[in-house]
Parts: C-alpha cells; sequence; structure tokens
C-alpha cells in the first residue's frame, strides 16, 4: 500500500520504489479537483478533501492537511473580504499569496484567544507582540479548542475516505521563525535576533508549546507522521548560528516531547530555502526526516546525504519551477537525478516547497513515473 510505503521510507527501511509526496496545497489542489477556491476558504472539511481528492487523483503516496479558519466571507468591489460577528469587514483575502486574511488593523488579532492561535490564517499590519508580557500572554491552544472546530471529527472523515490510498500528515505548526514573524513581522523579527533575543526565546516558548499540543492531538487521533513548518527559518534570511541559538533548541524540545509521548511518531520538518550549513543540527535535533531540500536554496541532495549521513531520511529535492516550466522529461531527468544522489537513506521524492497552483498535472505524474523506472533500473 502507498502509506506503509511512505512510513516504511521515513522509518528508513525497504521499500519497493521511491514514495512520492511532493508539497501540494489547497489552491493547486482546488484547481485539479475543479473545487471552488471560496468554498475551500469558508469551509475547513472541503479544505481537507480538496487535498486528498487532488492526492488520490494523482496517485500520491501521502498527502499534508491543513486545517482552516471557518471564515465568513462577502465579495465587493472584485475583492473576497472577511466579516466578523458583526458583520464588518476585517480584511481582505490574500487570493493571491497564501489565502491568509491581511487585516485592516491589528485589533482584530488577539494574541490571548486560542481559538485564532490555533489558526494561521491572518496576517496583521503591524506587530502583536511588543515586550516580554504580550509574549507570556500568547496563548496556547489545548484539545478541548480542537475539539470545538471538530478537527479530530473532520480529521477522521477524511482518513476513513481516503486512508486506504495514502497517509495523512498531521500539521503541527512550530517553534521556528515562520511562528515568530508571526507576531512580529518579517522585518522586525530579524533585527529581534540582534536587538531582542529574550523576547525571541519567550515565543518560541510558546510556539514549542503549541507544536507539542497540535503532535499530541493528532497521534491521539491515529495520525503517526507529524509536519513541523517553517518557510523562513533558513540560511537565505538568517545564519547558522542565529539558527542555532533560535531555532535548534525548539524543534529538539517538541521531538523529544512527542517522540516520549508516542514511539511510533514521526516527525519531520519543512524548511525550504538554503539549510545546507544546518543540516547537522538538524539531524541532532532527532527529527526523523528532512525536507523540502529545496534546490533553490542552491544545494543538492547529494551534498544534503553527505552533511546528514544514511541515518535520516530526506524528502523532496525537484525544482518548484522545473515543476511548472519544465516537461515531462524535465522532471523525470531531475526526478532522477535526486533520487540517484539520495543514496541509500530512506528517500521520499518531493518538490522543494509547495507547488505552483498552475503546476500542470503530468508534471507531478511524471514524478511517479521517475519512480517506477528508478526501481526498474535498479532491479536490471
Amino acid at each position: 500500500m502507498a502509506n506503509d510505503r511512505f512510513i516504511a521510507a521515513l522509518r528508513n527501511e525497504k521499500v519497493d520504489r521511491v514514495p512520492v509526496v511532493p508539497k501540494i496545497w489547497v489552491d493547486f489542489s482546488a484547481r485539479v479537483t475543479n473545487a471552488s477556491i471560496l468554498d475551500v476558504i469558508q469551509d475547513p472539511l472541503t479544505a481537507l478533501r480538496v487535498i486528498a481528492l487532488a492526492g488520490k487523483k494523482l496517485g500520491l503516496d501521502a498527502v499534508r492537511q491543513f486545517h482552516f479558519y471557518p471564515r465568513k466571507l462577502l465579495k465587493h468591489d472584485d475583492k473576497i473580504y472577511e466579516i466578523n460577528s458583526k458583520g464588518e469587514k476585517i480584511g481582505t483575502i490574500d487570493l493571491e499569496g497564501g489565502l491568509a486574511t491581511k487585516l485592516f488593523d491589528k485589533k482584530y488579532f488577539d494574541i490571548r484567544n486560542p481559538e485564532m492561535l490555533a489558526h494561521g490564517n491572518w496576517i496583521s499590519p503591524d506587530s502583536v507582540v511588543n515586550n516580554i508580557e504580550d509574549a507570556k500572554a500568547i496563548a496556547v491552544p489545548q484539545k478541548d479548542i480542537f475539539d470545538s472546530f471538530s478537527w479530530g471529527k473532520n480529521q477522521k472523515q477524511i482518513i476513513e475516505e481516503f486512508g486506504g490510498d495514502m497517509e495523512i500528515i498531521g500539521d503541527c505548526d512550530s517553534a521556528t521563525m515562520s511562528y515568530y514573524i508571526r507576531f512580529r513581522g518579517i522585518e522586525k523579527a530579524l533585527f529581534d535576533l540582534i536587538e531582542n533575543p529574550a523576547l525571541v526565546h519567550t515565543v518560541m516558548k510558546k510556539g514549542a508549546q503549541t507544536a507539542i499540543a497540535k503532535g499530541k492531538y493528532w497521534l491521539d487521533n491515529g495520525i503517526e507522521v507529524l509536519r513541523l513548518n517553517d518557510s523562513a527559518g533558513n540560511m537565505s534570511l538568517i545564519s547558522p548560528q542565529h539558527w542555532k541559538e533560535f531555532v535548534f533548541p525548539y524543534i529538539k524540545t517538541v521531538c523529544s516531547e512527542l517522540h516520549n509521548y508516542n514511539k511510533k511518531a514521526i516527525i519531520y520538518c519543512h524548511i525550504c530555502g538554503n539549510v545546507l550549513p544546518v543540516i547537522k543540527w538538524l539531524v541532532q535535533t532527532d527529527l526523523d526526516c528532512i525536507a523540502p531540500l529545496d534546490p533553490l536554496g542552491g544545494f543538492t541532495v547529494k551534498q544534503v546525504r553527505e552533511q546528514a549521513g544514511n541515518s535520516i531520511s530526506l524528502m523532496g529535492g525537484v525544482n518548484t519551477l522545473t515543476l511548472l516550466n519544465g516537461s515531462v522529461q524535465d522532471v523525470k531527468a531531475e526526478a532522477l537525478k535526486c533520487m540517484k544522489e539520495a543514496g541509500h537513506g530512506g528517500f521520499i521524492l518531493g518538490s522543494g516547497c509547495a507547488v505552483a497552483r498552475n503546476t500542470p498535472e503530468e508534471n507531478i505524474i511524471a514524478l511517479i513515473e521517475a519512480s517506477k523506472n528508478y526501481i526498474q533500473e535498479i532491479i536490471k
């Protein structure tokens, strides 16, 4: 089965062929399944289902799941607005980017509200955490909050419907730069690494607590593979030394807590961009897998394997621009190169980051064909 193949590769065990798990998100998935993106934004279950449907249609070995907040929308003046319970427009939906609500005023971002902190669907126009007291006030959502949004119920429905076709991956958020930027904005966040380290550590502790709470929740709900996310904690933005000081200890804490909580837990971290200078530290966090090996960060799968060794699994490697603009043959050639460079350690073939929404379906399918061709080549 596809999910058995994926789990085996993550555990560095023998597989019948290299699993294929590109990062597909709701925008790409909605296009592939002819779903309305507005339905995706408004209905959390639809957001989960379109990704699973797209994964099944394309023959993927696993898909990641993202739990949206059930936002109420209003279309006006060629824009889509989120409206609150009072009927007020509180921000515009970023249809060209990550579908988050760009809030008009930071007052709508309540750091003390665990319901809001359970999701990552809002962008404040200004910093919402400005001192240690603010940081200590950040809510850490727990099981009752997740249940109030029917996370477990919705996810169980998706697992029952699609779990026989692919593995379902639980998203834990994470105590990483992406989490910190949510409260401070990217410019202030980067300056804080130098000018206000105490604030960074205080916020990161809340991020670790949140990731642990989410991880335990998904493990209790039958999800074995957990994802930590950080699209900003790479050497394209911060130094290796800052990563070691501000990110490493919290990823390690999350991994330790969740592995101790459930010995079957498998944890990987998605950090796109250049991570080559911190690969050895990533291994020391006790992650089970490193992803997504983004070639746009200026390194190769071979270089990562040389740094990481064969004891940890790797996932990703194929350039998202090749998937978007290249031919089927281009994709197959790049995929073959990634698989060869991965060597004898566990490896999952995937994209260097989220695939663009207009990526041709045949280029995703080409990854699977490349995997099948590769195993046939080895057998010969």
